[in-house]
């Protein structure tokens, strides 16, 4: 369990687990094809949970310096719920770095929820920036530590199982993020360094 959670490195390790226990033990019923509670097709009505806002993209994420890179490592860290809740990964993938496991971790599981028709609620994010250092001169990344407060969050199948509930967590994460094609790009959020 321990190399797991070092394995994701990331926000939510009791999600990742509870995730990858799910889709682990439910790979072949279609949960779609099985609803034995009742026979109207569900994707006709309304959707019933409501999905969490997409936060607003911050105006300082056009600045290419330290408090741009700041502004879009919060930006992403709190598009988690969101993300989480809809499946919408476009925006998430588009400022992950393909070396970010971190990233891909999180957009799996968003795919994980929708493919198996569960629903999430809760986990809306904060980030706060505790140390800035310098940028990198050859690899261009900012590097920053971070506090990332996590409210408590919930999956539930279709079925109305309980897969995960999870308790408000506060992390300290090591975020860092660079810049691909003018934009911003997560290339990790992992645990602090203990040598730091």
């Amino acid at each position: 369990m321990g190399g797991a959670a070092m394995r994701m490195a990331g926000l939510v390790v009791a999600v990742g687990l509870a995730l990858s226990a799910c889709s682990g033990s439910t790979p072949d019923p279609d949960v779609t094809g099985s609803s034995s509670a009742d026979p109207t097709p569900t994707a006709s009505a309304s959707p019933s949970p409501s999905f969490p806002a997409k936060p607003e993209r911050p105006e300082a994420m056009e600045r290419e310096d330290a408090e741009g890179a700041a502004a879009a490592a919060e930006y992403f860290i709190e598009l988690y719920p969101y993300v989480m809740a809809t499946g919408d990964t476009e925006e998430f993938e588009a400022m992950s770095h393909r070396a970010c496991g971190f990233c891909d971790e999180l957009a799996n599981q968003a795919s994980a929820i929708q493919d198996a028709d569960e629903t999430f609620a809760g986990g809306a994010t904060t980030v706060q920036i505790t140390k800035e250092y310098k940028r990198d001169e050859v690899t261009g990344i900012y590097p920053f530590d971070s506090k990332i407060t996590q409210e408590a969050q919930t999956i539930t199948a279709a079925d109305g199982r309980t897969v995960l509930d999870a308790d408000k967590e506060v992390l300290e994460r090591r975020i860092e993020i660079g810049r691909r094609d003018g934009e911003w790009v997560m290339v990790t959020v992992a645990p602090i360094p203990e040598h730091d």
